[in-house]
C-alpha cells in the first residue's frame, strides 16, 4: 500500500479521535462536577515563593493522575514518561502539557486533602445516584507490605541510648566542654582518631548496632542533619509497641504475619464494599495487627458516611472480639459474623475442596472435631457426624465466667465412643453462656444471615483480589500511615471510578453537569440536587443510559 493511500491523521480538537464512551471523558466530566458543587476547594493559592506563576491547574493534575491509575501506572516517573508517548488521553487531560517528575510529586503531596475529598465525593455521588444502596456492607482486612527493609530496625533500649549519647556530647561541643563530637565526625568522614576510638567503637556497635551507627554518623554531618536525626529518632520513640523494635526507615510499621503466615513490617488495611454494584463505601490503614477491634470503627465510619444506622454488615470470624459485638449490638446495626466453630468448620470444607492440601488420614482424626457438629439453631442443639443430637444439659460457672454444655445419653451405645470422647459416659460440648453472643450467633445462620454472608467472597475478598491481581499491587510504596492512606485513597478513586463508568453513561454524566450548571445559576449547588433524579433515571443492563423525557421536561419548565 502506497502512501497516497493512507488515511491521513488530523487533529482538529484533542480528545476528538477518542471514544466519547471511552473512560477518560467519565474521568474528565466526574472531576467538573465535583469542581461545581465544591468550588471553594480550587480557590487560587496565594504565591508563597518567588518565580513564574505555576502552569499546571488542580483540574489538570488530579484527573491525570486518576487516570493514569485506572490505566495502572502509579509512580511519578511512569506518569512523566507516559507523556512522552504521545497518548491522545494525556493531551486531552492535561492540555498539551508536559509535567515533570517532581510536579507530579509535588501536587500529590501539596493536596492529599483534595484527592481525600475527591474520594469521599465519588462516594457520595454514587449513594445519590443510587449506585451505593448501603443495606448490606461486606467488610474485610488485608495485609500490606510496608516500604521498608524488615532488617533495618532497633530496639527501644538502642534508642534511648542513641538520643541521650547524641545529646550529652552535643551540649560538650556547644559548651567546648567536651571534644569527642569533632573527634567522631573526624574518625568517620577524615579517617583519623581511628586507633584512639577504635574501642568506642566497637561498644557502640555493639549497644545501638550498624543502624544505630549510620543515624549517629549522619548526625555529625552538619546542624541541619543533626536536627533531621533527632526528628526521626523522637517520631521511633512514638511509635514504641512494648518492647517490638522499630523501623528506622517507616518507624510507624508493625510486626503483622501476612495471609502465608509469613511475619514481616507491614500495614493493615480496611475496607467496606457495598453489595449492589461493589462500589468501596469507606477504608483505612491501620497499625493493629489483626481485625479485632477494627468492626466498631467501621460501624462508626458507615453511619456517617451513608447517614443512617440501620444496615447489615457482614465480616468475617477475623473480627469476633466479645467486647466490640457488645458495642455494636447496642447499635441499630445488624452484624453478621460466624462464631469459631463455623470458621473452623467452613476452613476444613476449604480445605478438603483443595486437594493439595487435603489428607484423608488426618481428615479422619479430625472427623469429630467440635467444628463438624453441626449447630441447630432454633432447638440450641449440636448434631454429631453420626446424627445423634446433643442437647442443652446444664450450665457450668468458672472463674473465666459461665459456660453451656451439651450433651446426650445416646453418646454411651455409639459404635464411635471411643474416637469421639474421652470417657465412657459421651462426648460434652462447651460453648460460652453470653445471651447477646447467642442473638448475634443465632442471626448469622438464619435465612437472611446465610444469604447476606454468602455474597462475602465475591465483594469483599473479590475486592482485594481486583488490587492485587488486576492492577498489580503489591504494596505500599510511602512512608507513614497519612502518606500511605493517601496512596490507597487513589486506589479507591480507581475503583469507584471504574464501577461509575460500568454503570452510568457518558451521555447521562453530561446531563447531569449541564443540570448543575444551570441550578448553580438559580442557587447554591450542594448533592442534594441528585434527590429529585433518583427515581427519575432510565436503567437498560444495570446501566443509567439516560433521563426520563417527561421528568426532563418538568425541570425545564
Amino acid at each position: 500500500m502506497g502512501f497516497d493511500s493512507q488515511t491521513c491523521f488530523i487533529l482538529k480538537e484533542v480528545g476528538s479521535n477518542l471514544d466519547k464512551n471511552h473512560i477518560v471523558f467519565t474521568v474528565k466530566i466526574l472531576f467538573e462536577i465535583f469542581k461545581e458543587i465544591r468550588p471553594e476547594l480550587f480557590k487560587k493559592d496565594k504565591k508563597t515563593r518567588p518565580g513564574p506563576k505555576r502552569i499546571y491547574k488542580t483540574g489538570e493534575m488530579l484527573p491525570f493522575i486518576s487516570f493514569g491509575h485506572i490505566m495502572e501506572i502509579t509512580s511519578c516517573r511512569k506518569l512523566e514518561n507516559w507523556w512522552k508517548n504521545n497518548d491522545e488521553t494525556c493531551q486531552f487531560l492535561l492540555n498539551c502539557k508536559k509535567p515533570s517528575k517532581t510536579t507530579i510529586n509535588d501536587f500529590i503531596n501539596d493536596n492529599m486533602y483534595l484527592i481525600d475529598e475527591f474520594d469521599k465525593y465519588l462516594v457520595e455521588f454514587g449513594i445519590k445516584t443510587g449506585l451505593i444502596e448501603g443495606n448490606i456492607i461486606y467488610a474485610d482486612g488485608t495485609v500490606l507490605k510496608g516500604y521498608c527493609n524488615p532488617l533495618n530496625n532497633m530496639n527501644p533500649d538502642q534508642i534511648k541510648y542513641l538520643k541521650k549519647f547524641i545529646l550529652k556530647h552535643y551540649k560538650e561541643y556547644k559548651n567546648n566542654t567536651g571534644d569527642l563530637w569533632i573527634k567522631l565526625h573526624e574518625f568517620f568522614y577524615n579517617d583519623k582518631n581511628q586507633e584512639e576510638l577504635k574501642d568506642l567503637y566497637k561498644k557502640l556497635k555493639k549497644t545501638i548496632n550498624s543502624f544505630g551507627i549510620h543515624l549517629l554518623k549522619l548526625s555529625l554531618k552538619g546542624h541541619q542533619s543533626l536536627k533531621r536525626v533527632l526528628k526521626r529518632i523522637k517520631k521511633m520513640e512514638a511509635n514504641i509497641n512494648k518492647d517490638y523494635s522499630i523501623n528506622t526507615v517507616d518507624p510507624e510499621t508493625r510486626h503483622m504475619d501476612d495471609k502465608k503466615r509469613i511475619s514481616g513490617l507491614n500495614y493493615n488495611y480496611q475496607q467496606a464494599i457495598d453489595d449492589k454494584y461493589g462500589m468501596i463505601v469507606t477504608h483505612y490503614i491501620t497499625q493493629h495487627p489483626n481485625d479485632q477491634q477494627e468492626a466498631i470503627e467501621i460501624v462508626n465510619r458507615l453511619q456517617r458516611i451513608l447517614n443512617k444506622k440501620e444496615f447489615t454488615l457482614v465480616v468475617d470470624h477475623g473480627y469476633w472480639n466479645i467486647n466490640v459485638l457488645h458495642r455494636i449490638y447496642r447499635t441499630p446495626t445488624k452484624l453478621i459474623i460466624p462464631c469459631r466453630t463455623e470458621a473452623m468448620r467452613k476452613n476444613a470444607k476449604q480445605r478438603e475442596k483443595n486437594k493439595t492440601r487435603f489428607d484423608e488420614k488426618e481428615a479422619k482424626k479430625q472427623r469429630f472435631k467440635k467444628y463438624n457438629f453441626k449447630y441447630l439453631p432454633k432447638e440450641d442443639a449440636y448434631l454429631c457426624p453420626a446424627g445423634i443430637k446433643l442437647t442443652r444439659k446444664d450450665n457450668e460457672i468458672r472463674k473465666e465466667g459461665a459456660n453451656k454444655r451439651y450433651g446426650s445419653k445416646k453418646c454411651q451405645t455409639c459404635r464411635y465412643i471411643v474416637e469421639c470422647a474421652k470417657n465412657e459416659y459421651g462426648r460434652t460440648l462447651v460453648d460460652k453462656f453470653d445471651p447477646i453472643l447467642d442473638k448475634i450467633k443465632k442471626e448469622y445462620y438464619t435465612e437472611y444471615g446465610q444469604t447476606a454472608y454468602s455474597g462475602r467472597g465475591s465483594h469483599a475478598e473479590g475486592g482485594f483480589a481486583i488490587l492485587l491481581e488486576s492492577r498489580n499491587f503489591r504494596g505500599i510504596k510511602t512512608k507513614g500511615v497519612k502518606k500511605a492512606n493517601n496512596e490507597m485513597t487513589r486506589t479507591t478513586i480507581t475503583h469507584n471510578i471504574k464501577k461509575i463508568h460500568k454503570h452510568i453513561n457518558n451521555k447521562t454524566l453530561k446531563k447531569i453537569l449541564n443540570e448543575i450548571k444551570k441550578e448553580k445559576q438559580k442557587q447554591h449547588i450542594n448533592m442534594n440536587i441528585f434527590d429529585k433524579w433518583k427515581n427519575n433515571y432510565i436503567i437498560k443492563n444495570e446501566k443509567i443510559i439516560d433521563f426520563k423525557k417527561k421528568f426532563m421536561i418538568k425541570i425545564k419548565h
